[in-house]
Parts: structure tokens; sequence; C-alpha cells
């Protein structure tokens, strides 16, 4: 029997959970890597009629520590009540390199489907380095390729969104990450999937999915999808730090003041991603001349190989 409604505790305060199956486990994760197409592929999910999105794009419920402390309960209320539905996903782009992430992922459902989306490693790592600049998350360096020696004691960062938004050629690092995932979970259960794939054959792609998955293909999936998280840059960058940064002391002060019920509702509205969209406004980046992406390459080169011998992905 499904248990539709929930609680759990924090600081001696009850969440609400309404209408959700407690006991219905989230069965499919895309894990990244960010700045890939994870959002289409997230549109192309959500469309699915088997498949239950949470109600926001990314739940960062095993990558964050203080979301991961607050139980399954808080992960599960991100879904409404579906009466058949047979997958139910999520997302979250910080995991491909959480490594502490995996056994926690494991331990809650050891059958977890695990869908990756790969672009190119140098395409993906001037798309992240364009991003973080425009988002503030740091300073614009000479050029592209000096970020290169701004990475050497990434790995040993402890944070998870430090990683994620400075990492920019070790997000790239495919082989490293995927073989720490497929020590825990069969390779059967990773999917793993190309941009340049979702381009140019998306029928495929969809296709690969639902038998990945489990449910039947949609009949009439279309030949195109539009694209989703195009190029952006924030209208006002301070107001979107102060939306992204979790650890801004204004944000921890209206954790701590809203009542855990307005916290829930302001959540599950999606109204964040709203003032997300409204502050954004689409840009073109610089493109990179042909000796970068050459010079980028290089630092590539071992992984690519050992991602081609042991899962055999090329770009």
């Amino acid at each position: 029997m499904s248990n539709r409604l929930g609680f759990c505790f924090e600081n001696g305060s009850s969440y609400l959970y309404i209408w959700c199956d407690m006991d219905k486990k989230v069965n499919a994760l895309i894990i990244g890597a960010g700045r890939s197409g994870t959002t289409t592929l997230h549109k192309i999910m959500e469309q699915h009629n088997d498949v239950c999105f949470s109600k926001i794009k990314e739940v960062h419920y095993f990558s964050i520590e203080d979301l991961y402390q607050r139980g399954e309960e808080y992960y599960h209320s991100f879904y409404p009540h579906h009466k058949k539905e047979k997958v139910r996903a999520s997302a979250d782009t910080y995991l491909l390199m959480d490594y502490h992430a995996i056994q926690r992922i494991y331990d809650y459902n050891p059958n977890m489907k695990i869908i990756v989306m790969l672009r190119n490693p140098v395409d993906r790592a001037h798309s992240s380095y364009n991003y973080s600049v425009n988002y503030g998350y740091h300073n614009a360096y000479e050029s592209f390729l000096e970020s290169i020696e701004q990475e050497h004691q990434i790995e040993k960062e402890p944070s998870i969104i430090q990683r994620n938004n400075i990492g920019h050629f070790y997000g790239s690092l495919y082989f490293k990450h995927l073989n720490e995932w497929a020590k825990v979970f069969p390779k059967e259960n990773i999917l793993l999937l190309s941009t340049q794939e979702l381009k140019s054959d998306l029928k495929g792609i969809q296709k690969r999915i639902s038998k990945f998955l489990g449910i039947k293909p949609v009949a009439g999936e279309g030949d195109t999808v539009d694209k989703q998280n195009a190029n952006a840059v924030p209208k006002f960058k301070a107001f979107e730090q102060f939306l992204l940064n979790r650890d801004n002391p204004i944000r921890k002060f209206i954790r701590r003041a809203f009542p855990p019920f307005v916290k829930k509702l302001i959540i599950h509205s999606n109204v964040v991603d709203r003032i997300h969209d409204l502050n954004r406004t689409k840009t073109e980046y610089k493109l990179l001349e042909e000796n970068e992406k050459n010079e980028a390459m290089k630092f590539f080169e071992e992984d690519l190989k050992q991602l081609k011998e042991q899962f055999n992905i090329e770009f």
C-alpha cells in the first residue's frame, strides 16, 4: 500500500509532503555531463507518459550534504502522485564527478538506471568556462587555456558545487569519472549518449532511452527537438549569484527565517527557475580558434584513449 502522506523533521519543525508515493523509488538518473544537452534530454524524457520526472529538473539530493540529510521523504516529495508510471526520474549534473554520491545512490536503489550525456570534451570545457565567467563564479582568465593551470588541485576541492563551477577541464575527463561509476554499477545500468547523436539522430536516441528504461517508444516521436538551455548571460550578475549561491548569507538567513512549509511551497512552485529565466538573455560565445582546440585536446588524449577502450565512445 502506497504511503501518500509523509513527514520528515528538521530542527524540530515538520515538513509536509503532499500526495506522493513515499515507498516508490526513483529508478532513473541523468547524472551529466553539465553543459552537454542534459536539459534537452530531460525535455525528451519528460514528455513520455511512462516517465514521471521530478517537479524541478535537478534535485541535488545525493550530491549536497544538507539536502541528503533530510532523508528520502524529502527526495520523494518532488514527485506528484501518478498511478501507472514505470519510471521515476530526476537529474543532477553534479553527480558525474561526485564519487561520494555513487555509493549513496547504490544504497538507495541498486537497480538505478544511470543516463550520461557526453559532449566533445573541449567544447564542453569551453562552454563550462564561459558559463562560469558569465555567471560570476570566477573572473575571466587571459585565455580559456589558462584555466587548465588553475585546475591542478580541483580534484581535492571538497565542495562538489565548487568542483562543478570551476572544474572545466576536470569535468570533461569522462573515462576518469565513468570508471568510478562502473566500479559500483554494472555497465548495463549505464546508458551513454552523445550530444552529436542528439543533434543527428533524435529518433534513434529516443528509442535507445525507451529500450534502456524498459518502456515503449512514443508513437510519432519527432525528428527534431528545440534546443534547451541555450547560451545566455544574466542581466544582473550579482542577483543571479544570489539565486545560485547556497552559501550566500542572505539566503542562509531566509532558510532559517522562513517556516518549512513556505520553503516547500517556493521549491515546488518552480518560481526560482522562472526568475532565472527572466534574468537571462541569449548570447553567443566567442568560438575557439583551431590551434586552441588542438592545444586543449592534448589534455584529454589519455582519458579519451581509455574511454574508447573501456566504453567504446569516441569523438
